[in-house]
């Protein structure tokens, strides 16, 4: 990655950002207010899920205020309550499982009351919010999340006493690179890759492989980290909050890259 003549470590590179959508469209004006340009080219996009009568009841009993907390944990989840419409009431309280998704509900026009300290991740967002709020079982919770998503807040809420409700908002899909975009990974032009999730990489390692050399993998964090490297990307870069404010800010401040084994 080379830095332009002024600005950050960013300034004049060319950066793939794997998803489209509101949260491709601000990670592409990041990147340009820091003088890099952001090639959106969605590896993986929201379908819905094959039980959409389940989601619609869900999303009723919620916009009802059946619901004393609803769990959101990414922000496609909330760009679902919003393309259908759904109005959270003030009587329902948001715990958001990282900083990127709880101002995904923000813009959404909802308060968030819980925001886990530390890394984005279901397991840490359940265990501080039971730390916080005890073990008593109060009022009944909602958990959107799609397909892929393993069962962790809900196992736990279930464990707690509290009476959960599970409802998959979308399908997480595959979308299939433009083949100029592909040939651009493979002959270097493109800087730096975005690796923000377990499904990015699998569709990266599938439609583009190897990658070039000189492509910096750049991971939203540890986690992420892991699952590449497992897919066999040599990841260059790797935040440390899950965070993809974070990444790009570390980025353009070029602190030094730490090498996946």
């Amino acid at each position: 990655m080379t830095a332009g003549s002024e600005g950050g470590a960013l300034a004049g590179t060319r950066v793939l950002i794997p998803r489209g959508g509101p949260w491709g469209e601000r990670v592409r004006a990041d990147l340009a207010g820091r003088g890099a340009e952001g090639i959106i080219a969605p590896l993986i996009a929201s379908a819905p899920p094959r039980d959409t009568d389940a989601r619609d009841r869900a999303f009723t009993a919620l916009a009802d205020g059946e619901y004393a907390w609803l769990f959101v944990t990414s922000a496609a989840s909330v760009e679902q309550l919003v393309a259908h419409g759904i109005q959270v009431p003030a009587t329902t309280r948001i715990a958001a499982v990282g900083r990127a998704t709880a101002r995904a509900v923000a813009d959404a026009g909802f308060e968030v009351e819980f925001v886990p300290v530390g890394p984005s991740s279901a397991a840490t967002m359940i265990t501080q919010w039971c730390v916080g709020r005890g073990p008593a079982a109060t009022g009944r919770c909602l958990v959107l999340r799609s397909d892929l998503a393993l069962a962790v807040i809900s196992d736990e809420l279930e464990l707690q006493g509290f009476d959960v409700d599970v409802c998959i908002a979308y399908r997480t899909v595959g979308v299939d690179l433009d083949p100029q975009i592909v040939a651009d990974l493979h002959g270097g032009a493109i800087d730096v890759v975005l690796l923000t999730s377990l499904s990015v990489g699998r569709e990266l390692r599938r439609q583009v492989w190897p990658l070039h050399e000189r492509t910096l993998v750049a991971s939203i964090g540890p986690g992420t980290t892991r699952d590449g490297t497992g897919l066999g990307f040599t990841v260059g870069y790797t935040a440390q909050t899950q965070s993809i404010d974070a990444l790009l800010e570390e980025l353009d401040a070029r602190i030094a890259p730490e090498e996946s084994s």
